[in-house]
């Protein structure tokens, strides 16, 4: 065992040069940190092998597992990781303090492996596959089954990386994907099985028999370059391969921890997030190499955050392209700091310095974060959003995200670098055009757009074989509000912008503001664009210099026609010389420049450039790390003259235009930065537990609700929750149907009435909403639920008038019983509508007993009917603008959500 042990560490600590039987690596494999002792109030040690957790935790007696050393730690303490891998899945809940945080690291000179993978596969393959009976030629299947209750048919259910070289593996969705031998993207259906495309080596679970297939076939893709195709090993048993299930689990995960660091390990092998980070405070990473799962970190509700000199390595293997991730397998990002789900405490007070990230569809979401700070870093090879910044409010209007800070990075291989979007929130609507967060500066960073990206797909062998898709700077998704943009002092290379507008010109619409000063952009092959928006727009341009280098001398100044405008004219409203008044069309004079984007480009100014002492002087407010530097007037572009340009990636090892060029000292980080502080109760009693079926996106907001009174919710989703786990929750919420989301069961059975009921009378509540009502559906059930409510007779065919019925009730008396709302003129389905007696209380509802809103007491508990979709009042969607009526429906009846929340989870 100790031998096998330390071929493995010695396979994974591999050097980048060294030989790989299948891929060679594509970013530089992790090498052991020479980070010295930390000084400690105590030193504490685990080590794989000859490790037990029955041991002291001494150097010389070190614990085994990373899961039980946590367990023994304190404030101050230091827990060393000797060599070798951890093949756990571990949950952190510990607390330091800002003076003495808890230390989690590699020893000196040694590398930790934190794997939460199926660890047969990397330390056994010759017995852990065999040749798939019934498969196609080189397809292998796993000798044991495996069993994940989050598993789904058509969906990928696994990930993995070849662990010689550490290149992604493709998680498949669909098994006739990893069988077919079409390379061309000529699908019928993107997300669908109407036509199959093998997207390179990789691994597919069936949930049905439990099996994971592989197949390592060649791709054979004649529109890429040769090194990028796979030609290795194509026999699983002779390759070691990191294979990672579970969709649920993380290998890291840190819930409510405060003051930690986590430095100079090597995480990998999840299906889910790498790391997962809830509820915490003051967390410290530095010196990892995290290899993605669906993410490489997920972060929730968590204040003062540092990734420092951080690999993050995505899911993007050499001959991947976006269609093969995005449809095909899962859509992943690097960093997921802003979900789908706004959540009552944002994310906040943010640090991401010298690390990399890449080789994903999306890269880092962070527009729900509040003070964001990104530095020094190298984003490369990301085929969708580099960095997704809208800001959302929460679903009580509360603001999330803003006063982001983006310095001196290196963007390269980006499709969208900065990017906007709908969905993430929501953008609220009001009278001046959409409430955005307190907006962006963008200044000294290099965009080297001219390469191309793994975006557009040949879809046959006569259509032209070369990739020809380009990223731009920044773009959108369905017309949201860009939040406020300061773009100054950036160097911007394209090959061919995918705009007609002047740079940063587009998204200026619904209230923005947008400033563009002082920057560089050059064009390989056309001229820059030069459509502005119109100039009731909140927008200012001035003292840029643009550069066409193919067609720069053809036709002179490209403004000069706009100069003498109208638009131009008008625009001296708001800027008194006027847009692009002090522009220049010009080359610029870099030290080094190709229009073709696998050379180099060296874009420091030469002494005679134009650019030198041609800038603006920027406002005080915006923050800029070279003002003092800078001598004289501003220079144009992201380097001034007199400057050495700066390094970028892990420990600084690349210059900021991509070279080798390591740094010759340490950067070490300064202080964490303090938490802004957010403040929600302190639940003492049970969790809730919230059902979910389908349709049922009303649960985000029912959910949202609960956790703003600070209560945990465990969602099961699309899963049926057994009466006897009910006394664990203090509440219990149904919300959709479950046998449209084809759970089992999906109601009641005969025996759970008793149960429930006697969860009800202890104190419980069960909360039925909309076709949740539907689990009430077998005899038992329904005789149960009619002695709860009573029976009430309606005709057929009646069209029920919805009324508040008790318009000074605690959950509606903020409504005018005046006015009918508009969700009491939706037109319900009859057989989901609660029909109820004179028992309970009837709060919505009609004269002749159908109901929208009800509770009646059980015992010391409850039962609450809901039965009208609030997520349908969201005003403002990939599918509507807002309104201020529909605003105020909104938030109308979230006010409901809040106040039943509060009723039913009293703070303490």
């Amino acid at each position: 065992m100790k031998l096998r042990s330390t071929i493995l560490v010695a396979i994974l600590a591999m050097p980048v040069d060294a030989a790989s039987r299948s891929h060679p690596p594509i970013r530089p494999l992790p090498t052991p940190s020479d980070r010295e002792m930390t000084q400690a109030q105590r030193s504490l040690y685990v080590e794989p092998v000859k490790g037990l957790d029955t041991n002291s935790g001494s150097r010389e007696q070190p614990w085994k597992t990373l899961a039980h050393s946590a367990k023994q730690l304190k404030p101050g303490d230091v827990l060393y990781l000797r060599g070798g891998t951890y093949f756990e899945r571990t949950r952190l809940t510990i607390a330091g303090t800002r003076e003495a945080p808890i230390t989690i690291r590699s020893f000196p000179g040694e590398l930790a492996i934190l794997d939460g993978g199926l660890r047969e596969f990397v330390e056994s393959p010759a017995t852990a596959w065999e040749p798939c009976p019934d498969g196609v030629a080189g397809e292998y299947r796993s000798t044991k089954t495996y069993v994940d209750p989050e598993a789904r048919a058509d969906s990928t259910n696994v990930l993995g990386h070849l662990a010689d070289s550490m290149v992604p593996l493709q998680g498949y969705k669909f098994l006739a994907d990893l069988r077919s031998d079409n390379i061309y993207w000529n699908v019928k259906n993107k997300v669908g099985q109407e036509g199959n495309i093998y997207c390179g080596p990789g691994l597919y679970h069936d949930p049905a028999s439990g099996r994971i297939h592989v197949r390592l076939a060649h791709t054979k893709m004649p529109y890429l370059p040769d090194a990028d195709n796979y030609t290795g090993e194509t026999d699983p048993r002779k390759l070691p391969l990191v294979v990672a299930g579970n969709k649920a689990d993380s290998t890291l995960t840190l819930e409510g921890c405060r003051f930690v660091a986590v430095q100079d390990l090597v995480l990998r092998g999840s299906r889910a997030a790498t790391v997962t980070v809830l509820g915490c405070e003051g967390i410290d990473f530095d010196g990892l190499t995290v290899y993605s799962g669906q993410s490489c970190f997920r972060i929730q509700e968590t204040g003062a955050l540092r990734l420092w000199n951080t690999a993050c390595r995505g899911i993007s293997a050499p001959w991947t392209f976006r269609g093969s991730l995005k449809y095909r397998a899962i859509e992943a990002r690097i960093v997921s700091a802003s979900g789908w789900k706004p959540t009552p405490i944002p994310n906040r007070d943010f640090e991401f310095g010298y690390c990399e990230f890449t080789d994903s569809v999306d890269g880092v979401f962070i527009g729900g974060v509040r003070n964001v700070r990104i530095h020094h870093n190298l984003f490369d090879n990301i085929t969708d959003d580099g960095i997704f910044l809208t800001s959302g409010t929460g679903f009580d209007g509360v603001t999330l995200g803003g006063n982001v800070e983006i310095t001196q990075n290196r963007f390269t291989h980006c499709l969208t670098c900065f990017a906007f979007g709908v969905g993430h929130g929501r953008q609220r609507g009001l009278a001046s055009g959409l409430q955005t967060g307190s907006g962006v500066n963008a200044a000294r960073n290099v965009f080297d757009l001219r390469d191309v990206i793994r975006y557009h797909q040949p879809s046959s062998p006569g259509e032209a074989q070369e990739i020809s898709s380009h990223g731009r700077v920044a773009g959108d998704h369905g017309s949201p509000a860009w939040e406020p943009i300061n773009f100054y002092h950036n160097t911007v290379l394209f090959n061919t912008d995918r705009t007609r507008s002047y740079p940063m010109a587009d998204g200026t619409g619904h209230g923005t503001r947008r400033r563009v000063f002082n920057n560089i952009v050059v064009e390989a092959e056309k001229f820059p664009g030069a459509a502005f928006p119109p100039a009731t727009a909140d927008f200012i341009a001035d003292s840029n210099l643009l550069w066409s280098a193919a067609k720069g001398t053809e036709a002179g100044d490209p403004f000069a026609k706009f100069r003498g405008s109208k638009p131009f004219t008008d625009s001296k409203a708001k800027y008194a010389p006027g847009w692009t008044s002090n522009d220049l069309f010009t080359d610029p004079k870099f030290t080094a420049y190709s229009a073709d984007g696998k050379q180099p480009a060296d874009v420091t100014l030469k002494p005679e450039s134009p650019a030198i002492d041609a800038g603006l002087p920027i406002p005080n407010e915006w923050p800029d790390p070279l003002r003092a530097s800078d001598k004289g007037k501003p220079d144009l572009g992201a380097i001034p003259s007199n400057l050495e340009p700066w390094n970028v990636g892990v420990r600084g090892r690349l210059s900021v235009f991509g070279s080798d060029k390591v740094l010759a000292a340490k950067v070490e980080p300064g202080p964490l930065p303090a938490a802004t502080r957010f403040e929600v109760p302190a639940w003492k009693g049970k969790p809730a537990a919230m059902v979910v079926g389908y349709p049922a996106p009303v649960s985000e907001l029912i959910g949202y609700a609960i956790r703003r009174q600070g209560v945990p919710v465990a969602e099961f989703d699309k899963t049926w929750l057994d009466t006897k786990e009910y006394d664990k929750y203090s509440a219990v919420l149904i919300v959709g149907s479950l046998t449209r989301a084809k759970a089992t069961p999906d109601k009641f059975s005969a025996d759970d009435p008793k149960r429930l009921d006697a969860y009800l009378k202890a104190g419980g509540t069960l909360v039925a909403v909309l076709q949740g009502k539907l689990a009430f559906q077998t005899p038992e059930a329904q005789v149960y639920l009619q002695g709860l409510t009573g029976i009430s007779p309606i005709k057929k065919g009646a069209v029920p008038k919805f009324e508040i019925l008790q318009p000074t009730h605690p959950w509606v008396k903020h409504l005018d019983a005046k006015a009918t709302q508009p969700w009491q003129k939706a037109k319900y389905s009859g057989e989901l509508i609660l029909r109820t007696g004179s028992q309970g209380e009837r709060i919505v509802g009609s004269a002749d007993g159908q109901t929208l809103l009800y509770r009646v007491p059980v015992g010391k508990g409850q039962l609450i009917y809901l039965g009208w979709d609030v997520h349908e009042a969201l005003p403002y969607t990939r599918d509507k603008n807002p309104t201020v009526e529909g605003e105020k429906s909104f938030d109308a009846q979230m006010k409901m959500l809040f106040q039943i929340a509060a009723d039913v989870f009293p703070m303490k």
